[in-house]
């Protein structure tokens, strides 16, 4: 009965968070923006390019300049900083084929904890587009798991970059896509005021 509950209340708050109506900002591109950047809380699926899998995460997007690094425009620059969850292929045969030594796949959970610098233009109300560079710190299986194939050349930091967008639904929820390096990733971003 709980977990239904739970689900409801989720449900619930969702709803509300895309029916909200508020005063809308007015983003043009052309404008510099006049006001402050609300935090974002990021929470994306992702498929990840080492070890070829799922995996999924949440940022958090503090503002560091309201009206970014270009003043006649409008742009953001955020520091994101969170946690990435992989499945990654535990059997050391990567981009190998679906038959050979490879054939059984087995993953394994790993992490990283990703810091970048998030720079965002905001097109409309409806659209916008933003660059990322940064470290990831991560964690591979064999920290996790006893007997797992080592990882020790994964262990440590590496740069990540990435490109996306976004699909504003309202003044809080958009829809947001993100390319780039360690994976490709969609998800809901939430402006929290």
């Amino acid at each position: 009965m709980t977990a239904r509950r739970t689900l409801v209340a989720s449900l619930a708050l969702l709803f509300t968070l895309l029916a909200s109506s508020g005063a809308h900002a007015d983003h043009r591109i052309n404008r510099a923006f006049q006001g402050r950047r609300p935090f974002q809380l990021d929470v994306h699926g992702s498929l990840s390019w080492y070890g070829f899998g799922p995996g999924g995460g949440a940022r958090f997007g503090i503002p560091l300049l309201h009206n970014g690094f270009v003043p006649s425009l409008d742009n953001a620059v955020y520091l994101n900083f969170g946690g990435d969850f992989y499945l990654v292929q535990d059997n050391g045969c990567y981009g190998v084929g679906p038959t050979g030594p490879c054939a059984a796949r087995e993953y394994r959970f790993a992490m990283g904890l990703p810091v970048t610098l998030h720079w965002e233009f905001y097109f409309s109300n409806q659209w916008s587009a933003f660059a990322e560079l940064g470290l990831q710190v991560f964690l591979p299986p064999s920290l996790f798991y006893q007997g797992s194939v080592d990882y020790t050349e994964w262990k440590g930091a590496w740069v990540i970059g990435a490109v996306g967008g976004s699909l504003h639904l309202n003044d809080v929820v958009s829809l947001t896509l993100r390319v780039g390096n360690p994976y490709v990733a969609f998800g809901m971003t939430l402006d929290l005021g």
